[in-house]
């Protein structure tokens, strides 16, 4: 970047007593080149020379000629005319100020000047003038062919010119009400733009070479020139951009470029920039710890199109495809074609192989539907697709397409329309995973899911005070499948949403049920993921639920774990975390309003940190089954249970004990003062009539 201040504003002093000039030129010579004369004649001279001065401080009554011939001379001269002047007198009336402004003076000081004021004068009507400069010459520039920007002060575009939405691709109305950073190409860093506004603001202006980007994301090199509009109070209230984009000259480069890139059938990126975004991909997974798939697609009998249709009907074939492809994908994959009829589908950023495989087979689907042709016929391919998996399969573009290739021939192996990994191990896992989930939808549409109650004891008394409802899953195929098994999986595939909504409204039915037999009244806990909890509208969802099923508020007891309450987004930096926080706290209180309790699950095994937890208004603690286990013989585990049953007193929290199994750890915990507990001791989780009758018989007091 070469960037030149400009150079102090030239101001001429003209004044018939040389002691005069000296005072006039000592105050102003530290931000203005001076020059100066005692005759109004050479003032005039002066004045047309070609380093014209921005502002004459002129004297009114003068020998030979006066001041006031001065002024109408230079306003009758097209040379001149335009220069502001500051008429200085001795003679202070009223009617004389008014008489020299007539006359065309731009403002009036009375001798003896006040430094102070004259400096400020000076300063403003510099300003003004320079802004109504760079105005008229923004005004001939909008007309011209260089592109034009207006912003104000915020750098809000104003107005752009018919030029910049040619350069930049945005539309007047695309560009007006934004900032200038939608141009941004993200090339310069911070100092580099920290440097250019620090010039414009110390010297008004700026001009250099800049990158930025187009509105179809191509980065472009051109020369800006930046300037500052000011006030009247020399405050900065616009800036005139004015850029020369010189890659027009280079159109044809661009062209070749662009051939060199993308495939001209289809517009697809070829095999080239298809190596760069692998290379690129590949840089972003090991830099982040992600996973990325390669999908490299075949088309099933398209040789038959092309020899019975002709090659017309191929390539446009192929385009459709080209087509479908695109449509399906996210914005951040690549679609890219080799050649012929080889396809490769590039997936960034995946959790998962299982989510390669689902991509799999949503686009043979999709191009297993009829496609209908310019010249009237519906023509039926296929696709067949081999996968390569990174980090899995390799850590360069070259292994990884040779692996798919690998793949793709498997998959062709196994008949039409099929996709294989390039292990056969990865195919047949991700083939039972999604498999997996297709049987957890379907038991989640035909009722297959159960839910067991395991009563929750009052330590004191003894008596059944509330429930956990745990989900359990029957399968008629094979049986009782565990929830570690479906609830991971509901999780990962969004099912989850749908599974709690169904938990917690037959939780609150058959609640609402056992109240209507007369059975006693107790809490009834149900288990919240976070990603459930962090759905937006949860704690109106769970409103709904009440109002529907009639199940008291205040008998409804959510559980949610220290990761629900403060992981949003995997946010994990403290900022995150006070945002999580807040956003915590706001569900959490609207539950609370409705009468809900909340109990914080596993604690312990989380953030454990007061500083967030003490905020939020919860009713019970849950120790974690892992510190009950070994207690009261492991002395650290036994430490943490009282630590935890002291803390949560503390804080105004019932404090419960999950998987008590011996007396002995029922005895420590009651020791400590543990309010409740739950665990096999006592009872296994049981289905809800064999539930329904233990509490039954415990309010009859059998």
């Amino acid at each position: 970047m070469n960037v030149q201040p400009p150079e102090k504003p030239l101001i001429l002093l003209v004044d018939d007593i040389p002691a005069n000039l000296h005072v006039l030129a000592s105050a102003l010579k530290q931000h203005y080149e001076i020059k100066m004369t005692t005759s109004g004649a050479a003032a005039l001279e002066l004045a047309q020379q070609d380093d014209q001065p921005q502002l004459i401080l002129l004297d009114v009554v003068m020998p030979g000629m006066d001041g006031i011939e001065v002024l109408r001379r230079l306003r009758e001269n097209p040379k001149t005319y335009d220069i502001p002047v500051i008429f200085i007198s001795a003679d202070a009336s009223e009617q004389s100020q008014l008489d020299g402004l007539e006359l065309g003076a731009d403002d009036y000081l009375i001798k003896p000047v006040v430094t102070k004021i004259l400096l400020v004068r000076v300063h403003n009507l510099i300003q003004r003038k320079r802004a109504e400069v760079n105005l008229r010459i923004a005004a001939i520039a909008f007309e011209s062919q260089e592109a034009m920007v207006i912003t104000d002060a915020d750098n809000i575009i104003l107005r752009v010119n018919r030029a910049f939405t040619e350069t930049t691709g945005y539309t007047a109305e695309e560009a007006v009400g934004n900032k200038m950073n939608l141009l941004r190409s993200g090339r310069h860093d911070p100092h580099f733009y920290a440097l250019m506004w620090q010039s414009i603001q110390q010297y008004g202006s700026w001009q250099g070479e800049i990158w930025d980007r187009r509105k179809n994301g191509e980065i472009y090199l051109k020369w800006l020139t930046i300037t500052a509009v000011t006030g009247r109070h020399g405050e900065i209230t616009h800036y005139v951009g004015t850029q020369t984009d010189i890659t027009e000259r280079k159109a044809a480069e661009e062209r070749t470029r662009y051939l060199a890139h993308y495939d001209p059938l289809t517009q697809l990126p070829n095999r080239r920039l298809l190596y760069d975004r692998l290379e690129h991909g590949i840089r972003t997974a090991v830099r982040d710890g992600k996973q990325m798939a390669l999908l490299m697609l075949d088309l099933d009998r398209f040789k038959d199109v092309n020899d019975s249709l002709g090659h017309l009907a191929g390539d446009e074939l192929l385009q459709q495809v080209a087509g479908r492809l695109s449509a399906r994908l996210r914005k951040v994959d690549t679609v890219a074609r080799l050649g012929g009829d080889e396809f490769i589908v590039l997936l960034e950023d995946i959790a998962r192989p299982e989510d390669a495989a689902r991509v799999a087979e949503v686009l043979i689907k999709d191009l297993s539907k009829p496609f209908r042709l310019t010249q009237g016929d519906d023509v039926r391919i296929g696709a067949s697709i081999g996968i390569s998996l990174h980090p899995q399969h390799g850590d360069h573009p070259k292994s990884l397409m040779e692996d798919a290739d690998t793949a793709l021939y498997q998959a062709k192996a196994q008949g039409r329309g099929c996709f294989a990994f390039f292990s056969a191990e990865k195919t047949q896992e991700a083939r039972e995973r999604i498999a997996f989930e297709m049987r957890l939808r379907r038991a989640l549409e035909q009722q297959e899911l159960r839910i067991f109650y395991q009563p929750q004891m009052d330590i004191a008394s003894g008596c059944i005070v509330g429930a956990e409802a745990l989900v359990r899953w029957l399968d008629p195929e094979v049986g009782f499948i565990p929830p570690f098994r479906f609830i991971a999986v509901a999780e990962e595939t969004g099912l989850i949403d749908d599974l709690g909504r169904w938990v917690l409204r037959e939780v609150c039915r058959q609640g609402r049920q056992w109240l209507d037999a007369g059975l006693p009244p107790i809490n009834l806990g149900v288990n919240i993921s976070p990603r459930q909890f962090r759905r937006r509208g949860f704690s109106e969802m769970v409103a709904e639920i009440l109002a529907e099923t009639g199940f008291p508020s205040e008998r409804l007891e959510l559980e949610v774990t220290e990761r629900g309450l403060l992981e949003y987004k995997n946010k994990t930096t403290e900022s995150g975390l006070m945002e999580s926080q807040d956003q915590s706290l706001s569900t959490l209180n609207n539950l609370r309003n409705q009468g809900v309790h909340i109990a914080i699950d596993d604690f312990g095994t989380g953030y454990s940190s007061l500083a967030y937890l003490k905020r939020f208004p919860m009713n019970v603690l849950k120790i974690d089954k892992s510190f009950i286990d070994d207690i009261p013989n492991q002395k650290s585990d036994a430490a943490i249970a009282s630590t935890i049953i002291a803390m949560g007193h503390t804080l105004g929290f019932k404090v419960l004990a999950e998987g008590v199994e011996t007396t002995e750890q029922l005895e420590f915990l009651r020791a400590q003062g543990c309010d409740l507990y739950q665990g096999y001791l006592n009872s296994r989780p049981m289905p809800s009539l064999e539930f329904a009758s233990l509490l039954g018989e415990a309010g009859s007091g059998g």
